[in-house]
């Protein structure tokens, strides 16, 4: 019986001295023989986990994937962010939360364009205050999380089966066609958001700021981007994963954005032309989307 009892409690503190060992080596360690930059099991682990980064678990924003989630990788939300400049100074704005299903054409990063890589955006979100509120991150560690970033939407551990889309019927097949001539033409649209990124990646007047939020948010010119009231250009691929639209989530809808740029830069728009951009907009932008309508 003593042997037994022995043979027990030896098995329990070898169980406990594996348990303690376990908890104290750092979670999603790099994976053997993988660069940082091509690490993307790492990036991945990195990106789920609630305390590689020192943050507080039990935080509202504990890991990457509490904001980016699902098949859009945006929780379509808006949030405080808190913004220090290089002079030292900070404000706190709202700003919508991107999906990040298009940062590889989406560069620079940021609605303002402060950031040149993913990496850059990554430390400033995981060490923010009001975000994830994280105590320290390493280079490694910042080359992986880009490296599952820059690789999705198949980088996800489960990605979303690919769902044809039913067949467009012939109305919007011509719808599609109209929307893709204002798109490239009258609606002047691919002045700012030309292909293959559908972005300029430049920084530029946004109309909503300009229209609406004033002094509220001051944009590029406050991170010596670009001048007041200007904002980034972002791609417009995976539109439809990317609502709602504009730096601040200002404008909910598709066909809200298309009737606001319309009366903003006067573009005298007819509504058959308003609903064909529509159309083209919300069929022909996701790269997910095989085969597309015939008419985009």
């Amino acid at each position: 019986m003593k042997t037994q009892t022995l043979v027990l409690l030896a098995f329990l503190l070898t169980m406990s001295v594996s348990a303690n060992a376990a908890a104290q080596q750092p979670p999603c360690p790099p994976t053997p023989g993988v660069p940082a930059i091509q690490d993307i099991a790492r990036g991945r682990c990195l990106f789920h986990s609630t305390r590689a980064f020192g943050q507080d678990p039990g935080g509202p924003y504990a890991s990457c994937a509490i904001c980016h989630y699902g098949q859009d990788k945006t929780d379509h939300g808006v949030h405080l962010l808190q913004i220090t400049n290089r002079a030292g100074q900070t404000i706190e704005v709202l700003r919508k939360t991107p999906s990040l299903l298009k940062a590889t054409e989406d560069f620079p990063y940021g609605a303002d364009g402060r950031f040149d890589s993913v990496q850059d955006a990554a430390r400033a979100a995981i060490l923010s205050p009001v975000e994830m509120r994280g105590t320290s991150i390493s280079a490694d560690q910042l080359d992986a999380l880009a490296a599952f970033i820059l690789a999705l939407p198949a980088s996800d551990a489960h990605p979303a089966p690919s769902t044809p889309a039913p067949a467009p019927d012939a109305q919007t097949l011509q719808l599609i066609a109209i929307g893709k001539t204002v798109f490239f033409g009258k609606g002047t649209c691919v002045t700012c958001h030309s292909d293959p990124d559908f972005t300029n990646h430049t920084i530029t007047t946004n109309q909503v700021n300009l229209s609406f939020t004033g002094t509220t948010d001051p944009g590029a010119a406050f991170v010596e981007t670009g001048g007041p009231v200007m904002f980034k250009v972002p791609s417009l691929l995976f539109l439809n994963a990317d609502k709602p639209f504009m730096h601040n989530g200002a404008i909910a809808r598709l066909v809200q954005l298309v009737r606001f740029y319309n009366e903003s830069l006067l573009l005298k728009l007819t509504g058959r032309e308003m609903t064909g951009l529509e159309y083209w907009l919300r069929n022909c932008l996701d790269p997910r989307r095989d085969p597309k309508p015939a008419t985009c």
